[in-house]
């Protein structure tokens, strides 16, 4: 499913967008004035946290996944492994809190999971799905499968050390993961003894009453009525 023509999204190697939240990070952290909305497309790949970049057989695992066609890379946040490609579109959300307003991390995961939620409508939900990448009490599901995963990382501001900036992340599935794609994350899983299996039905597409531009829209709206300060500043493909 592509998005090549919604004027909102941008594509790029994912490496490149993994590099780009962090300096979106580092920016709204030396000025907690800003704040910025990202949506992006990244290449055919599989992303995974610094908890398995570091297990001794990495290296060879990510090897032989490249040469199977998903190139592996590294990401700052936590959670577990996680596709890019087509029919995945995820958003970035960057912004520092009031000096007066203390990090609590339900807070902080409302704000990313609520707009998802009221994107989709009926249906959506929130909550641990067995059998989903990467899951967690902070998926969004839309009938009880998952839609989108969620992931954070926030620091005391460089520019105030009494705010904290947020780059909150969700990863949502425009459609169904294919099974090529479960197949690369269970490869990759089994290869660092994790334990664990993936399994396609487990997770979901939108909703048949939506379109990637109707959600796309309803998304941007949903971030924009946060009450937050000042307004996203929406980054659009140059």
């Amino acid at each position: 499913m592509s998005l090549l023509r919604n004027a909102h999204i941008q594509t790029l190697d994912t490496a490149t967008a993994l590099a780009r939240e962090m300096e979106l990070l580092e920016q709204v952290s030396h000025d907690p004035s800003r704040r910025f909305l990202w949506l992006w497309q990244g290449t055919h790949a599989l992303v995974v946290p610094r908890k398995l970049a570091v297990h001794p057989d990495f290296g060879a695992t990510a090897a032989a996944l490249t040469a199977k066609g998903w190139p592996v890379h590294t990401r700052a946040t936590g959670g577990d492994a996680t596709p890019q490609g087509p029919g995945i579109l995820n958003v970035t959300h960057v912004y520092a809190l009031p000096a007066d307003q203390s990090f609590q991390i339900d807070t902080e995961y409302d704000r990313i999971c609520t707009p998802i939620e009221a994107a989709l409508g009926t249906g959506a939900t929130r909550g641990w799905q067995p059998g989903a990448f990467c899951d967690g009490a902070h998926n969004v599901q839309f009938e009880t499968k998952k839609f989108a995963g969620t992931a954070m990382r926030f620091r005391p501001s460089r520019a105030d050390r009494a705010r904290v900036t947020v780059m909150a992340h969700a990863l949502m599935l425009l459609e169904p993961p294919p099974a090529d794609t479960i197949a690369a994350i269970n490869d990759l899983l089994a290869r660092l003894g994790q334990g664990r299996v993936i399994v396609p039905e487990a997770h979901t597409g939108l909703p048949p009453t939506l379109t990637p531009q109707s959600f796309v829209t309803r998304l941007v709206a949903a971030f924009e009525a946060l009450p937050l300060s000042p307004p996203p500043t929406l980054i659009l493909p140059s």
